[in-house]
């Protein structure tokens, strides 16, 4: 057989199992395409039995080793919009995407400063409880004792 002969083959099998590849078909790689191999599902629960924090790490292992493979707009999921770099061609769409995406970009900024506002409340309240907390302790401190 030639090479793209195997190749197709192996593809073949993909589709055989619903567009994922077949359990441990041959590499570790895109292992959370594929179903559970019996050494992965060994190693979680030996690893869950042992020391929990093993059994989950094989557990996240398996989710984020290869999840964005095939999917690109799921390789960074916090990213904005992915794909709002490309071009439509319509440019009444195009101004109203940017218009949106600069009232978006406003609206973050100012949640931004709202948080680092509320921070700054958050620090002069701390501080004034410390300042009462520790004036109340200087009182009680230079307080004459009552003599037993």
């Amino acid at each position: 057989m030639t090479q793209m002969q195997l190749e197709m083959n192996r593809w073949s099998g993909m589709a055989r199992h619903g567009g994922r590849l077949p359990p441990f078909a041959g590499s570790w790689r895109g292992a959370a395409a594929r179903r559970w191999h019996p050494v992965e599902l060994v190693a979680m629960i030996v690893g869950f039995a042992l020391f929990w924090p093993i059994g989950l790490g094989v557990l996240a292992w398996k989710k984020w080793s290869g999840a964005t493979q095939g999917d690109p707009s799921a390789q960074s999921p916090m990213r904005l919009g992915g794909g709002l770099e490309q071009d439509t061609g319509n440019s009444a769409f195009e101004d109203f995407k940017r218009a949106e995406l600069a009232r978006l970009e406003d609206e973050r900024r100012k949640l931004v400063d709202a948080q680092a506002e509320f921070g700054d409340f958050l620090d002069r309240l701390k501080r004034a409880r410390d300042r009462e907390e520790f004036e109340g302790f200087m009182a009680e401190r230079n307080a004459p004792k009552p003599a037993v």
